[in-house]
């Protein structure tokens, strides 16, 4: 009877420690939750020095068990942060903020399970294909933020996009600006310089780690509201390019100036700058050129377009709202005038609101010259509040931009060649060069020339066409054609069987005593149409 007493006892006590473990308070979330569970000796990590900017740190993560060195002995603190090292300390942030620990479970694929717990919890949105790859400083600004949402209380004030490279409207601008204010970020120079798309560094990681954990780390910073002319061209200029625009056969037909808007190759121009180009070619501040890849939308009123850059990984400018501009308010231009890349003058603004024949624009006297138009006009944040376009000859700096928010109308996707837009906006004929008459087929399609020919004796000039690039219907591409070489003079004469066996059309202008072959060859293999002017 003693021992079934003491058995029962035994039973209830365990039922009651049960009941006692099952009902216990949660660990509250928090920053306290942040302890000490490694231990960590100066001199650890051979690659970090007491007196390294980062050293406090990385003793910091490697304490707090968020970040450990890359080896026993070695820290790597040059080393680009990979993928799952990113989303292993971010999950580690989150899971010791909300439940005071980090246990999770090993796995074959050693990330697994931070990752799966980074996407229940909304630190990243999709599984990462290749983990190791290198994050880039606005991806783990986007996770730190993410992780601790609500453990980064404002203690600077940061004005939005006063950050020179980081707008709020950018997919991460929002986690930036939080751990700017929070002090979690502090940038890269005096102006806050953020460069969201350079590779992190594990010392910057174990920084951004640390202010991430306790507000002992966090920075006060403030940023300057306004910049000076040296800092706006600092900031500024290698946004800015050069721009050169030719006709179907190469020929250079004017100049200009234009500037990123994106990290991937958007850019606004006047579009006088670029009308009547079958192509174009940017240089950039660091000499580098790049061929225009095509236009996304344009507004012939507003003289104003946006084109798509080839290539990616450019500096591109934040713009402002021009419907807060003041008259009188200090504004800087930036452009190639005459071709002189990166040239920067400064004036007012005259009026905010200048209307001509129609359109409103904002009059400015910062000098300007031919070769500057499609340049940005920017405020003393460096934001482009315009975009110059007009000037009056033997004026006094009267000059005129398009208000920036004009833009905000445009099609941003979908580029197409700019030869394709020349004959939508033209309402008369263009010629070859040298062969007038001779309707230019290219620009009647909107189709790019592949190659020339100009035989040595008889002086035959022959333009090919890949019939792979021609995009319009056929009805245009060949009757249209016809048609427009009969209205020019050009009457069918004969007809014969081509090298690839198909036949080819002769028209006959007998009052130049010119004549035009058309059909189709395939040089170096490839199907294409031709115009051979005789």
């Amino acid at each position: 009877m003693k021992k079934r007493l003491i058995t029962a006892f035994i039973v209830i006590t365990l039922a009651l420690g049960t009941a006692l473990s099952a009902g216990a308070a949660p660990v509250p979330q928090g920053l306290q939750n942040f302890k000490v569970l490694n231990t960590y000796a100066t001199g650890q990590f051979l690659d970090v020095q007491n007196y390294s900017w980062y050293a406090m740190y990385v003793q910091a993560g490697y304490e707090y068990g968020i970040l450990s060195g890359t080896t026993a002995s070695a820290f790597s603190p040059d080393n680009p942060l990979t993928v799952a090292e990113a989303v292993k300390t971010a999950a580690c942030l989150r899971s010791i903020y909300f439940t005071g620990r980090a246990g999770f479970a090993s796995s074959r694929v050693w990330y697994k399970p931070y990752m799966d717990y980074a996407l229940k919890k909304g630190i990243i949105d999709a599984p990462v294909a290749d983990a190791d790859t290198y994050i880039t400083r606005a991806q783990y600004a986007d996770m730190i933020a993410r992780a601790l949402p609500g453990a980064y209380p404002e203690i600077n004030q940061i004005a939005d996009n006063a950050i020179p490279d980081v707008s709020v409207s950018d997919s991460f601008g929002a986690s930036v600006y939080t751990l700017y204010r929070a002090g979690v970020l502090t940038g890269c120079d005096s102006y806050g310089t953020f460069r969201p798309f350079e590779r992190l560094t594990r010392a910057e990681a174990a920084a951004i780690i640390a202010r991430a954990t306790g507000t002992g780390f966090r920075r006060s910073l403030s940023l300057p509201a306004e910049l000076k002319g040296e800092d706006i061209f600092k900031k500024c200029a290698p946004a800015v390019f050069f721009l050169e625009r030719f006709d179907s056969e190469g020929v250079l037909l004017g100049i200009g100036s234009g500037f990123f808007i994106t990290r991937d190759g958007l850019a606004l121009t006047n579009y006088h700058v670029i009308d009547g180009a079958s192509s174009a070619v940017i240089t950039t501040a660091n000499g580098r050129t790049y061929d225009v890849k095509g236009i996304c939308g344009y507004d012939t009123k507003h003289d104003i377009a946006v084109l798509q850059i080839d290539g990616s990984g450019f500096p591109y400018l934040g713009l402002a709202d021009s419907g807060t501009v003041q008259t009188g308010d200090d504004v800087y231009t930036i452009g190639s005038p005459f071709g002189l890349l990166n040239s920067m003058s400064n004036g007012v603004i005259s009026h905010t609101g200048r209307e001509i024949n129609g359109t409103d624009f904002i009059q400015y006297t910062a000098p300007i010259s031919m070769g500057s138009g499609g340049g940005p006009v920017l405020n003393t944040k460096g934001e482009a509040v315009g975009l110059t376009c007009l000037t009056v000859l033997n004026g006094q700096t009267i000059n005129f931009a398009v208000p920036i928010n004009k833009q905000a109308l445009l099609s941003r996707t979908d580029s197409v060649p700019l030869i394709t837009i020349v004959d939508l906006n033209t309402d008369y004929t263009i010629y070859y060069r040298s062969y007038f008459p001779v309707p230019d087929y290219g620009i009647f399609t909107g189709t790019p020339i592949y190659k020339t020919n100009e035989d040595a004796i008889t002086r035959v000039k022959t333009y090919y066409y890949r019939q792979s690039d021609i995009t319009v219907p056929e009805e245009k591409a060949i009757g249209g054609y016809i048609a427009l070489l009969r209205e020019n003079g050009f009457n069918w004469q004969s007809s014969y069987t081509g090298a690839d066996g198909s036949m080819v059309d002769v028209y006959f202008n007998g009052n130049l005593d010119m004549s035009v072959h058309f059909g189709t060859d395939s040089p170096d293999g490839v199907a294409c149409r031709f115009v051979a002017i005789h």
